[in-house]
């Protein structure tokens, strides 16, 4: 069975299509991304003071504990935080333009 040119590039032409809708909507079907450098779960600090930093992809709304936070030109961020002594839970929240969210927690330890 032998495809005529004409077939070939209509169909051709329509991957082509498929393929680029699907990569103009990655950031759509991918959602936010954020990496939480530091601190790591279940980290061990003996001091209050901890500094919070990662980067953060395709975000619109980014949150650390409650607190609206910010990226720069290199979508890092960084925000340093009092923890109490004991157990604490962080969280960071991220919401993108399309409404997907994603969130991190993380359980670190005072001494």
């Amino acid at each position: 069975m032998r495809v005529s040119n004409k077939k070939f590039f209509l169909i051709l032409a329509g991957v082509l299509v498929l393929a680029y809708g699907i990569w103009q909507a990655r950031d759509f079907l991918r959602g936010p991304r954020i990496y939480l450098e530091s601190p790591q779960e279940g980290e061990i600090l003996r001091e209050n003071l901890l500094a919070v930093k990662g980067r953060a992809y395709d975000v619109s709304k980014l949150m650390f504990n409650g607190r609206g936070i910010f990226t720069d030109e290199n979508r890092n961020f960084y925000e340093e935080t009092l923890l109490a002594p004991g157990v604490n839970i962080l969280e960071l929240y991220a919401e993108d333009k399309f409404g997907h969210k994603k969130t991190i927690q993380r359980m670190v330890y005072v001494k």
